[in-house]
């Protein structure tokens, strides 16, 4: 790639006040009370709103039996979404699948995710959504994807579910090199710029 990697990719107090007075008038006559059993009333467990950020569903994989520009396009997009799965979920599976020996980002990413593992840290948001997608084809193995990334705000917390960190939602240009070698599709290397 003709650019260098840029890095990213960090009581309720309830206070109860109890007045007691004293008028001095006698104390009115009466009734003794009585009181019925205690019997709860079973509280009904709401129904949780679905999370439209289920980190626990994978990004769709997409069709890799064609070699093609159109299918480099679909395998850089398919990178990027597994970028925000691999942090929310520790799922590596698939970026290891096409990550190239050779790509520092993806060996970084690959790192980065361990690290959160061991670190006893989790991640919610981050998702990306691609626009402005532009392929250029190399050689008849290796493809150029560049396309504009708009990445959603993502908090991080730590083991004890405090909030360790928020990241702010941002705009990347990438470039990604697709290629495929011996019939299999890597993932070469990423470049990133903030902005567009």
């Amino acid at each position: 790639m003709r650019r260098g990697i840029a890095r990213r990719l960090a009581p309720l107090v309830m206070v109860v006040a109890v007045l007691a007075g004293c008028t001095g008038e006698p104390a009115p006559t009466t009734t003794p009370l009585t009181f019925e059993p205690y019997t709860p009333t079973p509280t009904p467990t709401p129904e949780p709103d679905p999370d439209p950020d289920d980190a626990t569903v994978p990004p769709e994989r997409p069709d890799l039996s064609q070699v093609d520009a159109e299918t480099a396009e679909a395998l850089a997009v398919y990178f990027l979404d597994l970028y925000a799965y691999a942090f929310k979920t520790g799922d590596l599976v698939d970026v290891r699948e096409f990550s190239h020996p050779e790509c520092r980002f993806c060996a970084s990413l690959i790192s980065d995710v361990e690290g959160m593992i061991t670190g006893g840290y989790t991640v919610t948001g981050g998702d990306f959504d691609t626009t402005d997608i532009a392929t250029t084809v190399v050689s008849s193995s290796f493809y150029d994807v560049e396309l504009t990334a708009t990445q959603a705000a993502s908090n991080v917390y730590d083991a004890s579910g405090a909030l360790a960190a928020t990241h702010e939602p941002r705009t990347l240009r990438v470039a990604i090199g697709v290629l495929n070698e011996s019939g299999a599709w890597w993932i070469r290397g990423v470049d990133t710029t903030v902005g567009q």
